[in-house]
């Protein structure tokens, strides 16, 4: 009987050190799961913060550079919105003058650019042999309108005689899509093409350098003195 006793004593303080030793591991491995969940919820926060900080600075410098830039973007759409009221304005300008006057616009282009051509070429005396493509234009009135010109550049430039220039010679023809004037053309225009030299002259060239000189003036006429600012 004590030899029984003793082994269910053994038994005892087998099992309770195994209940201790299971108990140890128990808790050790609930601490180092609870640091590890310290830790785990340390690094998501610094990361969350992280992330918070780097998307706030870069909204920050994107909220920087669009207020920068909106003076600039704002003067540019005045700008531009005065610039197509301008050539708006010009183009509707140009379609309510007579047709005498916007011949007579083509033709002071047209004499000025061959008055630049004799004066450069002072030991000539008369054109030569010229293609002329036209548009918005009849043949019969460029071929008259080319008269006028070379007639009164023989006035003007003393070198020059018109009567060597025979403008019935030349090769004239209505400009095509493709050719040297853009068939966009919606005033009259003419290219003149020879061996040496090409000529260009249009309504609307003579319109464009006009906004050119004076876009200050037109400007502030059309839309006010406060457009001057841009």
């Amino acid at each position: 009987m004590e030899e029984i006793r003793s082994t269910e004593v053994l038994d005892r303080e087998i099992l309770e050190d195994a209940r201790k030793k299971a108990a140890k591991i128990l808790k050790n491995t609930d601490d180092t799961l609870a640091t590890q969940d310290r830790d785990w919820e340390k690094k998501t926060q610094e990361a969350v913060e992280s992330i918070r900080n780097v998307y706030a600075e870069r909204t920050k410098r994107e909220t920087d550079e669009i207020l920068a830039r909106l003076p600039l973007d704002k003067r540019r759409l005045r700008t531009e919105r005065a610039e197509s009221l301008l050539v708006n304005a010009m183009n509707d300008f140009l379609s309510g003058l007579k047709r005498e006057t916007l011949l007579s616009i083509l033709e002071r282009e047209l004499l000025e650019r061959f008055t630049d051509w004799a004066g450069r070429e002072k030991g000539t005396s008369a054109m030569p042999a010229a293609q002329v493509r036209f548009s918005g234009l009849s043949l019969s009135e460029t071929r008259e309108l080319l008269k006028k010109v070379i007639s009164e550049l023989g006035r003007k430039a003393g070198n020059f005689a018109p009567d060597k220039t025979r403008v019935e010679d030349w090769d004239l023809k209505e400009d095509a899509a493709g050719a040297d004037v853009s068939a966009a053309h919606k005033f009259p225009s003419v290219v003149i093409n020879t061996q040496s030299l090409k000529i260009i002259a249009s309504v609307e060239d003579a319109a464009g350098t006009l906004l050119k000189e004076k876009r200050a003036e037109l400007a502030a006429a059309l839309l006010g003195e406060g457009v001057l600012n841009d």
